[in-house]
């Protein structure tokens, strides 16, 4: 450890001759000057080590105690570090200048990260920014943090906060999603509820408004279930007439319908044949530069896949806006196979199966029995799904160009 410290620290080996050499010693004793590694030559000279930082001091010393110095070597790092600004002046200058390439590059962004949003895309939000000048490459100190949070909250009204702070190379943008307010509905604003589709009802409750159709009627797609034209019954023997009161209906239609879902595909499809020819080019993105080394393709036949593959750079487990792009082509042909019957109507159950179980989902409601008929014609497999099921067919109509009002015969008073 002791011999480390020297190195650091840097040191001398001198060569100490004199009539009485020991007074020499005696002197660094007592003004407390540190040496080691002392070797008797004979009796009027040795050597030993001290210091850097207490060699012009030992110079005074040895007159006083008569003595002439030598110095046989230095070492250690200042040693080294003058012999580099002696002889290494060209290194020492690059060093200067990547020092400061540094200095000025770590005032660009490179880094832009975001934190605090679930539904909104991070690249929704990244997009926006770019289009307030924050983005890698751009000069941080001339980023008004406020103001570009305010103007990019101002194309995303899904959020309801934005903060960026800049660090370096690094911009961390915070975001809060604002919270969906419920529609509201205007309960001023007519309504009726009309059948979505054909069934047979099960149950129909009207919250508000009259219902037009009892458990157990069929209905028609379109047809009115609750109306929201309420008559005002008058009293009896009353010669006035009430007329009607028009109002938003409110209420539940439960009923059994009938889906009829279909899905085809050919009997032949097209299928790839790579002919082997292939083109390879690159593309370098470096900041906002963006170089492209692409050449024409020479696939032959007209007609190739086209793959692109980037590897970003990353450091530290951050992504810098640094990537290599290298885009293949493979040239291939066309040729008709026939398709597996039982594997394309198992395909297109399935697309079907996920077609109503969506529409289920949509309307409330579930799949009492499923049948499947498949049938080939005109070079084409079809599968039609047959649905029995139950669900909520009324849907909200509102009423146009009209409020609620009382309209009726006028007494007989007034209309004289």
């Amino acid at each position: 450890m002791r011999k480390l410290v020297n190195l650091l620290r840097g040191y001398v080996e001198l060569e100490a001759v004199g009539a009485f050499p020991e007074r020499l010693l005696n002197l660094c004793a007592q003004n407390r000057l540190q040496f080691w590694k002392l070797c008797w030559l004979d009796e009027t000279s040795f050597t030993f080590r001290i210091t850097l930082r207490d060699r012009k001091r030992l110079d005074e010393l040895a007159q006083r105690a008569m003595c002439e110095l030598t110095e046989r070597s230095r070492r250690g790092a200042p040693v080294v570090a003058e012999g580099m600004v002696k002889r290494r002046w060209g290194f020492l200058l690059g060093l200067a200048a990547c020092l400061l390439a540094v200095s000025w590059l770590s005032r660009f962004l490179l880094v832009i990260e975001v934190t605090g949003n679930e539904t909104v895309p991070t690249a929704v939000i990244l997009s926006q920014l770019q289009r307030v000048g924050v983005k890698p490459g751009a000069y941080g100190p001339a980023i008004a943090q406020r103001e570009a949070a305010n103007e990019a909250l101002l194309g995303l009204p899904e959020l309801s906060y934005m903060a960026i702070n800049i660090y370096g190379t690094r911009a961390e943008i915070i975001v809060r999603e604002a919270e969906k307010v419920p529609e509201m509905l205007d309960e001023d604003i007519p309504a009726d509820i009309v059948a979505a589709s054909d069934g047979m009802i099960e149950d129909i409750h009207a919250d508000t408004g009259r219902a037009m159709f009892a458990d157990g009627d069929i209905v028609a797609k379109g047809e009115v279930l609750i109306s929201g034209t309420l008559d005002l019954k008058e009293p009896e023997y009353g010669t006035v007439d009430f007329g009607y009161m028009v109002v938003r209906a409110v209420g539940d239609v439960t009923a059994r319908t009938w889906r009829t879902l279909e899905e085809t595909i050919p009997l032949t499809v097209q299928v790839k044949e790579y002919t082997g020819e292939e083109s390879r080019g690159y593309g370098i993105k470096f900041l906002w530069f963006d170089l492209d080394f692409f050449e024409n393709s020479s696939i032959s036949q007209g007609r190739y896949d086209k793959i692109t593959e980037t590897a970003e750079l990353t450091l530290f487990g951050r992504t810098m806006p640094a990537a290599l792009t290298t885009v293949t082509k493979r040239g291939y042909t066309l040729r008709e196979e026939p398709v597996d019957r039982d594997t394309a109507a198992a395909q297109l159950e399935e697309i079907l199966q996920v077609r109503l179980a969506e529409l289920m989902e949509a309307h409330q409601g579930e799949v009492l029995r499923t049948d499947f008929v498949t049938r080939e014609e005109n070079g084409r497999l079809t599968v039609t799904l047959l649905a029995e099921c139950r669900e909520e067919i009324g849907r909200t109509v509102e009423r146009e160009d009209e409020v609620g009002r009382i309209p009726g015969a006028q007494p007989e008073e007034e209309a004289g």
